[in-house]
Formats: structure tokens, sequence, C-alpha cells
């Protein structure tokens, strides 16, 4: 997998897509899920970056962090329907993460230039839970 963020990778993640799922124990361990709020670095097609602290499941003991797409499509309609109404709707990729300093000194840039990539962690691993109960990449 190639790289775009020049920090050590983090998490596994999971883009939920099942609405009627919120994952209050891990799919894959079965433990306790856990939330963490972090900044989560999102690109927006056509050239539209956002970094949105947001909270998601977490399970500590997988490494595994699970965003919920229903949630996220509605703040980022929310914010982008303010701020830039062209993109709402449009496809986004969420890449990776930022520690909570960084995004502070960070945070007034709109939209965040090139210094994002110095302090961004890509995910480790992205991935699915198919229909069938499995995992994979």
């Amino acid at each position: 997998m190639k790289r775009i963020g020049k920090q050590k990778p983090r998490y596994r993640f999971f883009l939920n897509p099942y609405s009627d799922v919120r994952f209050t124990r891990c799919p894959q361990c079965d433990g306790k899920i856990r939330q963490r709020k972090l900044p989560l670095f999102i690109y927006i097609d056509p050239m539209q970056p956002l970094v949105l602290n947001k909270t998601c499941r977490y399970c500590p003991y997988c490494d595994l962090l699970i965003a919920h797409k229903d949630d996220l499509e509605d703040l980022l309609a929310q914010i982008f329907t303010i701020h830039n109404p062209k993109v709402v709707g449009h496809d986004y990729l969420v890449i990776g993460t930022l520690d909570k300093p960084d995004w502070k000194r960070i945070e007034g840039q709109q939209p965040p230039g090139t210094e994002i990539l110095e302090v961004l962690h890509d995910f480790k691993d992205v991935v699915t839970f198919k229909s069938t109960g499995g995992w994979s990449r």
C-alpha cells in the first residue's frame, strides 16, 4: 500500500456502511469496543482536504478503528452545505489520522496545506466486513 503521510501508520480502519449496526463489540475478537475521538484526515474529490475531529469506535486489542459512514456523511454535508455547497455528495476517502497537537496547530488553515502530509499517520490497513461474516482487505 502506498503511503502519503510521513508519520508511522496507525490503526486498522473500517468505514462501517451499515446504518443498523453500531458495533458495541469488536466484529473480529468480540471484545468490548471503546470510543476514541481523534482528528481524521479526509480527502473530498475534487481537491478538498478536511481534518475532522470525530468520535469513532475503537478496539484496543485488534487496533481497529471504526467510523460510521452515515454519521460521517451527515457531518460532511453539514460542513460543506455552509462552506462549499458544490462538493456536497462528492466522493471522499478517509486517509488517516493526526496527533491532536498537530491538528490544533493547523486547525485554522482552510483548506489544510501540504504541511499536513508531514504530520499525517496513514492507516496500517483498511478492512471491510463481508456480509458472510469474514474480514477482507
